[in-house]
């Protein structure tokens, strides 16, 4: 009995040697990823040229009736604000909710919780129980942030995460050019914020950037056709203008680009009234509405965006993806939503959901036309601008790519963070890459422009 229990012991010393000799070994643990960021960004020419050729350079891609009855839309939608003589019901609705905003859940950077007082003092300035107050027809003055509340303080969801924190300002709804067109639906108690609706979404502006107009100075300001900037970064009488800003022309001129135009622009009075001024502006910084869709058009305008920065909602004066899409598309008068989810639906579809890779990009190469496509994915959207060596490529600002973390999970990212040309399948290369097809086993929708349904944009 003594020697079966000795044998017994030898027995388990030898397996609880055996098992401590192979806990003592380390697991071989794959080198972090060291290359580039996104090879399809250094594979692929960062010249929208050079797909627009390939396309055929001054291949219409809409007849003349088309581009008309589109910019006519651009318009009702532009001018819509003015149409109103009392706020939508959802603006109510989501001011009801502060904009489905928690402070539990709000941080202003990592590791900085929003400060409850701050909170509670901004949903007092945001003076609910007055709603409405102020109402009417308005005009903006510069370039502005539209925010979900009266702040300017921001909003971040688990900031300490790759992916969140700046620019992911979720109070942030989205950036609004000079000269459009708002109404006013309430005014904050301290009257230094003005809930507004827009041809886009609701939100709140600094009362500084917005002046009220009269019937005389909307009958006036509609009267003239429109002209869209085509070039980033001009000088508006000391204010900085980009494309997607439509002003009315001073001077009738041909279609096209290349010349001077004279615009009007809104200036406030020291009276508080709003005046239309005008100004001339330099060549090929501005075009009449619609500028002729053709490929080589639309990578003209385009690459004056080609390289920018990302900015979440139009984030100091920069572009996401949506934002993209919608300024890029402004000149040929064609009217896009706000978010990539509603712009995605303008046009005639095609539906690609539930295919494979293969047939994905199959059907986008027969059924969508380079320089007038969209392409979608829940949360992101693109330019289908044609093929490259073989590949179908697409022109987007890009925040970056999803990436396992140290525990597995898709908490990483790969920032790009600017506006490129790539593949449907950026990063591909890359063995830590979260989703294997990339952007095609995510790809749903593609959208071909121009469109004219309706899409009534909430928030």
């Amino acid at each position: 009995m003594r020697l079966q229990r000795a044998y017994s012991l030898l027995s388990v010393l030898a397996l609880c040697l055996i098992l401590s000799g192979c806990a003592g070994k380390k697991q071989p643990v794959a080198a972090p990823y060291t290359g580039p960021v996104c090879q399809d960004v250094l594979s692929f020419p960062q010249d929208l040229t050079v797909y627009a050729v390939t396309s055929g350079s001054e291949r219409m891609l809409a007849s003349a009736s088309e581009q008309s009855l589109a910019a006519d839309r651009q318009r009702q939608r532009h001018f819509r604000p003015w149409s109103l003589n009392k706020a939508s019901l959802w603006v109510k609705q989501s001011l009801d909710k502060n904009f489905n905003m928690k402070l539990d859940k709000a941080f202003i950077g990592k590791g900085q919780p929003f400060p409850r007082d701050a909170w509670l003092d901004m949903e007092t300035n945001s003076n609910k129980s007055a709603y409405p107050s102020g109402e009417g027809p308005a005009i903006t003055l510069r370039h502005t942030n539209l925010r979900a509340m009266p702040t300017s303080m921001p909003y971040y969801i688990k900031p300490e995460l790759p992916g969140e924190g700046y620019p992911f300002d979720y109070f942030q709804h989205t950036s609004l050019p000079m000269g459009a067109p708002l109404y006013i639906c309430h005014t904050s108690r301290d009257g230094q914020w003005l809930l507004v609706e827009s041809s886009i979404t609701a939100g709140w502006l600094p009362a500084e950037d917005v002046a009220s107009v009269d019937p005389d100075f909307m009958g006036r300001w509609q009267s003239r056709p429109l002209a869209a900037l085509v070039r980033d970064n001009v000088n508006i009488a000391g204010r900085n203008a980009h494309i997607g800003l439509l002003l009315p022309l001073a001077e009738d001129a041909p279609r096209g680009r290349g010349q001077t135009l004279r615009v009007y622009y809104p200036e406030k009075e020291p009276s508080g009234a709003v005046m239309m001024q005008s100004i001339t502006l330099p060549p090929d910084a501005a075009a009449v509405v619609p500028l002729p869709l053709t490929p080589g058009e639309v990578a003209k305008v385009g690459n004056e965006m080609m390289g920018q920065a990302y900015g979440w909602g139009g984030l100091d004066e920069k572009r996401d993806c949506s934002a993209l899409t919608r300024d890029l598309f402004t000149p040929f008068g064609i009217f896009l939503p706000r978010n990539s989810a509603s712009q995605a639906k303008v046009g005639r579809s095609v539906y690609l959901a539930g295919l494979s890779q293969e047939e994905k990009e199959e059907d986008i190469r027969r059924e969508a036309l380079p320089f007038s496509s969209l392409i979608w994915m829940p949360g992101h959207i693109g330019v289908y601008v044609g093929e490259y060596n073989g590949k179908t490529v697409m022109f987007h600002n890009m925040w970056g790519l999803r990436t396992r973390d140290a525990d597995g999970g898709c908490d990483g990212r790969a920032v790009v963070g600017k506006a490129v040309v790539t593949s449907l399948r950026p990063g591909i290369e890359r063995p830590d890459l979260c989703v294997s097809g990339s952007f095609l086993e995510r790809i749903e929708r593609a959208a071909i422009l121009p469109g004219l349904g309706e899409v009534e944009e909430g928030m």
